[in-house]
């Protein structure tokens, strides 16, 4: 069976980064051209700054956390992190977002799972208790800790 949860939307503190990035990212090209009066630099660092910004919203817009017979996978276009759901040993709820190796929430206070293979991965799903309740389905050995 397949189960597609969407990733909590921005909150206060994940929007302050966003509005401080996108500030640095178009205010800092503008300063360069500025100084330098080149327009070719200045092309060339909004093109870069803008496809960040564009992952920026993608990550935002499009993250999917699906549960796909015995996998956990993450994806926004293509597949980001794939892990089998048996190979999951733990479960933490409340985790910061600086927590965990593999870092696709979009909000603080998301889940950071543990593997046997020492893949940390933090995901911030929107409906946390049904999400929850399918991984354990599948894996009733998992341990649920909250912080």
């Amino acid at each position: 069976m397949k189960y597609l949860f969407k990733s909590k939307k921005l909150d206060t503190t994940f929007k302050a980064m966003y509005i401080a990035i996108f500030v640095i990212l178009i205010v800092m090209p503008i300063i360069i051209y500025i100084a330098e009066k080149e327009i070719v630099p200045f092309i060339i660092l909004e093109l870069l700054f803008g496809s960040i910004l564009f992952i920026l919203f993608l990550v935002n817009y499009y993250l999917r956390i699906i549960i796909n017979g015995n996998y956990l996978i993450i994806k926004i276009i293509f597949v980001l992190f794939k892990v089998d759901i048996s190979k999951i040993t733990k479960i933490r709820k409340g985790e910061t977002m600086w927590s965990g190796f593999h870092k696709y929430g979009t909000t603080t206070k998301g889940l950071i799972f543990f593997t046997k293979y020492k893949d940390d991965l933090y995901i911030t799903p929107e409906n946390e208790e049904d999400f929850l309740k399918k991984i354990l389905e599948i894996n009733p050995n998992i341990i649920i800790e909250k912080i």
